[in-house]
C-alpha cells in the first residue's frame, strides 16, 4: 500500500528532485536511509552505547581521512594470501 504526500522542500533539494527519473523512489531511499541510522542510533544505546552528536562528529572525521597506502597495501596482501 502506498500514501500521498504533500511536501515543502527548499530550491536545491526541488532542483535535485527535478533531475530524478522516479522522485517518489529517490525520497522512499532518502527517508529509509535516515530511519536506517535512527535504528543503528538505537541499537547502539541498547547495548549500552552512548550516542551524542559530538561523537558522531568525531567519527565522521575519523572515517573521512584516506586509508593510508600501506594499510591497503596490507590488506591487498592479506587478501592474496587468503586466496
Amino acid at each position: 500500500m502506498t500514501a500521498k504526500r504533500s511536501i515543502s522542500v527548499p530550491d536545491d533539494v526541488a532542483q535535485w528532485l527535478d533531475d530524478q527519473p522516479n522522485v517518489s523512489a529517490a525520497i522512499t531511499a532518502a527517508v529509509r536511509a535516515q530511519m536506517a541510522g535512527t535504528h543503528l542510533d538505537d541499537a547502539l544505546r541498547r547495548a549500552g552505547i552512548e550516542v551524542t552528536d559530538a561523537g558522531k562528529a568525531r567519527w565522521r572525521e575519523r572515517l573521512a581521512a584516506p586509508i593510508p597506502p600501506e594499510a591497503l597495501a596490507e590488506g591487498q596482501r592479506m587478501l592474496d594470501e587468503a586466496a
